[in-house]
């Protein structure tokens, strides 16, 4: 199994798909882990691309001796730049979800060379006063039912069986950090000058239909899909879906560049 040392951590990740096409990174969102959350959409776009897919900190099969003060956007945007670094991704496109989607933002005002385009399904430049009032309220064992549970413990192993306590907690925890900690200032955003298409459901429990209105305003060269009753899960019943979305998008704004 592929382990790497990245920052702090022993990163585990996987490849998938065309070794010699364009690099494609998916990265996915808290509390899910790499290969179970992109599970319908590497075998379509392995037939075209090189498909990177870490767990990130803290996550799956990915460690975290830092606990749970880096866990963070900010962070995470650190991590994956010396990852791909170290898996020999100089220029890609990037696929995230949820909090996979939060990073790339500080990811591309950090490193604009490593970036080649973006997908951000699901994703936010900011957290709502509701969300963090809603974390308030909650611990893992509240926020998580027992069949969840034997979901996580069998996804995250990494620290051992309470693992899925630091995974939830950790996306809980969000709720007390600063904004700089997970997101880069709005008028900043402006900076992002990759092509970008952002895919959001108008039902998101977490993130209502203005935010990802307000961050395709601030993207210079963003396209925006809103699917209809569809919750903050995208991909839901009908992963096809975005899988052309992003295939189209591809096709028209990323493959026809040098």
């Amino acid at each position: 199994m592929p382990y790497l040392s990245v920052n702090d951590l022993t990163m585990y990740y996987e490849e998938h798909g065309a070794a010699s096409g364009p690099p494609m990174v998916l990265l996915h969102g808290f509390t899910n882990a790499g290969t179970r959350a992109w599970r319908h959409q590497i075998p379509i776009f392995g037939e075209r691309y090189r498909l990177v897919v870490p767990d990130w900190r803290g996550h799956g099969r990915t460690d975290n001796p830092r606990g749970l003060a880096a866990m963070s956007h900010r962070q995470f945007a650190r991590d994956a730049a010396v990852f791909c670094r170290a898996v020999g991704v100089e220029h890609a496109i990037f696929w995230g979800s949820s909090s996979g989607a939060m990073q790339l933002l500080s990811l591309a005002l950090d490193e604009p060379a490593l970036v080649r385009a973006l997908v951000l399904c699901a994703g936010s430049h900011y957290f709502p006063d509701e969300l963090r009032t809603l974390w308030r309220t909650l611990t893992p064992e509240k926020w998580v039912s027992e069949e969840r549970r034997a979901q996580l413990r069998e996804m995250h192993t990494a620290l051992g069986p309470d693992h899925w306590r630091q995974a939830v907690g950790a996306w809980i925890a969000l709720g007390t950090h600063a904004h700089t900690e997970d997101f880069p200032e709005k008028e900043t955003l402006r900076g992002i000058a990759v092509p970008t298409l952002i895919v959001h459901g108008d039902r998101d429990q977490f993130f209502p239909v203005e935010v990802p209105v307000e961050l395709y305003r601030l993207l210079p060269d963003a396209e925006l899909c809103i699917l209809p009753h569809t919750g903050h899960g995208v991909f839901g019943p009908h992963p096809e879906i975005v899988t052309t979305l992003v295939q189209d998008f591809l096709k028209r704004r990323v493959e026809t560049q040098p």
